[in-house]
């Protein structure tokens, strides 16, 4: 077979799109008989496996966008899954194509979207996918403000994404199915410029219980320097002195980092500041009325 083949097949996890294998000189005829003898592997309708290519969840899915033609993306669920979002993955893979094409693939769900932009298109695992802000934008009905802001949140931890990106989406499309720009802005009017989204979804959780109740909202990752040395809290009142820290529980988490953290918040109540700590156990209401007779001086 081709070299010319076998370099582009490495590149797309041991998959060949038989449009591409025609761009490269593998006639039809020679297809066929490497299908024959088991050098290729037909396991899509215009695509071919080469034989002892490793098998994955990222070469179904590309498969199934090569399959589409171009230009096709992996989209919704199946784009959040592999951009990591925590949003729960669809029983189908699901891709995007322009909306001039209909793409009819056995086990996938295919759209069509007459908007694109270079900004709204990115590569992930070896997979054409659409971009985190164009992925929570298409996902937005589904995921409803709480959904969105999660995963929203996620993204800007990882830096996969920004507040801007967010934005831009959001200008640009007008309600459609799956979006809707309703959501999307209300999500956004909580992330004014500044925001941080914390180190953790419950760290997250705290702050808007405290915000929500009617209180000043505290600032978050606050640095404050001991001896030389700089130390961050989660969440603080720096004029009243008061430090809340939010401890996840995560039995994969290293013991270091759990020996680092109770140090570290020794040293926050040795410099004098009052020192609130919370989990995922704590009620809202317990938050709220400990954080506001700290704020009181009582």
């Amino acid at each position: 077979m081709d070299g010319r083949l076998l370099e582009l097949a490495e590149r797309q996890h041991g998959l060949i799109a038989a449009r591409q294998a025609r761009s490269l000189g593998l006639s039809v005829t020679a297809e066929r008989h490497l299908v024959a003898v088991g050098r290729l592997v037909r396991i899509r309708r215009g695509v071919l496996l080469v034989r002892g290519a490793p098998r994955s969840w990222p070469q179904s899915v590309l498969s199934a966008v090569l399959a589409a033609g171009d230009p096709a993306f992996a989209s919704h669920r199946t784009a959040a899954r592999l951009w990591q979002l925590p949003i729960e993955p669809a029983d189908a893979i699901e891709i995007t194509t322009l909306i001039e094409r209909r793409a009819r693939i056995a086990g996938v769900r295919s759209h069509r979207s007459g908007l694109w932009d270079e900004r709204d298109v990115a590569t992930v695992a070896l997979v054409p996918v659409t971009s985190p802000a164009r992925t929570l934008a298409d996902l937005s009905t589904e995921l409803g403000e709480a959904g969105l802001g999660k995963a929203l949140d996620d993204g800007l931890r990882r830096r996969i994404l920004s507040l801007n990106a967010m934005h831009a989406v959001a200008r640009r499309f007008d309600i459609a199915p799956g979006r809707s720009p309703k959501t999307m802005h209300a999500v956004l009017a909580k992330r004014i410029p500044g925001y941080d989204p914390g180190d953790s979804e419950l760290e997250t959780w705290v702050w808007e219980t405290i915000r929500d109740a009617g209180l000043p909202p505290p600032v978050r990752r606050h640095p404050i320097a001991v001896n030389g040395n700089r130390y961050f809290i989660d969440l603080a009142y720096p004029d009243k002195r008061v430090a809340i820290e939010v401890d996840g529980f995560d039995v994969h988490r290293p013991r270091g980092s759990f020996d680092g953290d109770r140090a570290r918040q020794n040293i926050i109540v040795l410099a004098q500041w009052r020192l609130l700590r919370y989990t995922s156990a704590s009620l809202p209401e317990t938050i709220v009325a400990e954080v506001r007779e700290a704020l009181s001086g009582q």
